[in-house]
This record gives structure tokens, sequence and C-alpha cells, in this order.
């Protein structure tokens, strides 16, 4: 009994060990990927991957479309960019009678501070859970039966807590927000 006891404590360490491991990699490929755009032209970098020729050679190397801007007080903005990055799968069969699987995507958050010149002054990078769908598979693959987890759209405020800039800090450390124009 005190076996079984000490495996299983053994193996949940050793499983939220490759989790931390999966974790720190994926963040640190996204720093990597994001910090590419310090000090080029924003223009630059929201169409990267957006050609008509790039989408038909299949390159996704993209930052996603722009799902938020924000002003701030010292006349730099924040642009917000997402798209689908590290996908894992896992799963298990029984003779080929009965298995299962899960595959789940994390989203890539890159957002940029752009100067009113145009140019990338910093950037902040981060990961949130994308889609995520369970299966479970019956007689070889005849039957499958599958439940789609999808992520319900989040808020920007979400968003904005799972990145961090280049120094580590919040984005809130590049400044405040502008006043909302008035008409």
């Amino acid at each position: 009994m005190r076996f079984i006891t000490v495996l299983s404590i053994s193996l949940a360490i050793g499983l939220a060990g490759c989790s931390q491991v999966a974790e720190k990699a994926e963040n640190a490929a996204n720093r990597s990927y994001t910090s590419y755009a310090l000090g080029k032209p924003y223009t630059e970098i929201a169409n990267l991957g957006q050609s008509p020729m790039a989408q038909l050679s299949g390159s996704n190397a993209s930052y996603g479309p722009m799902i938020g801007s924000t002003p701030l007080k010292n006349g730099m903005t924040i642009y917000r960019h997402m798209t689908p990055a590290a996908k894992t799968e896992t799963g298990t069969n029984f003779v080929g009678l009965v298995g299962s699987s899960t595959v789940s995507q994390n989203n890539r958050l890159s957002y940029f501070l752009v100067g009113a010149d145009g140019i990338v002054k910093d950037w902040a990078t981060g990961s949130v859970q994308g889609s995520a769908s369970d299966c479970v598979q019956y007689i070889g693959g005849i039957i499958n039966r599958c439940n789609d987890m999808r992520q319900l759209q989040a808020s920007l405020a979400l968003y904005d807590v799972r990145v961090a800039t280049k120094a580590g800090q919040p984005i809130s450390s590049w400044g405040e927000p502008a006043a909302p124009a008035v008409n």
C-alpha cells in the first residue's frame, strides 16, 4: 500500500514537472518570436504573413489579427494581436477496443508598444487557452464521441494580465491610457 502511495505521488510530481517544462518552453518560444518586432515599423509587423503569396505558400508566420488597440497619454499606442500557437495531443488506447484523446491549442498573445513614429518600441507576450476537445474511440476508431470545449472569448482586460513585457513587467508599465475622445 505504501509503495502505491509513493508511486502515485512520484507520478503526480513528474507530470506536474513536464507541464511546467512545456509551459516554460512555450513562453521562451513566444518571447523569441515576438522579439523579432523590436525596432521595426508596426505596419510591417501587422502585415507579416498576411500577403496573398504568404497565405498561398501555407506560411503561418504571423502575429495574427489585431484584437484591440489603446492610445496612451505619452503619445504611444498599444496594439494587441492573437494567433494559434502551441498544440498538444495526448491519448490512450486499450488493445484497439477503447481509446481516448485530448487535443488542446493555446493562442499566442503578442502586444506591441508603438511610438508616434510608427516604430515598435517594446513588446509583450503571453498565451491563453484556445480550443480543446476530448474524444473517446470505440472498436478501433469506428465509433467516435467528441466534446468540443472551446474557450469563450475573453475580454481584453483578461488577456492583458496574461502578458509580460520584454523586461518582465505588466503592460501598465508602458503608460496610462489616453482619455477617450469626446465628440
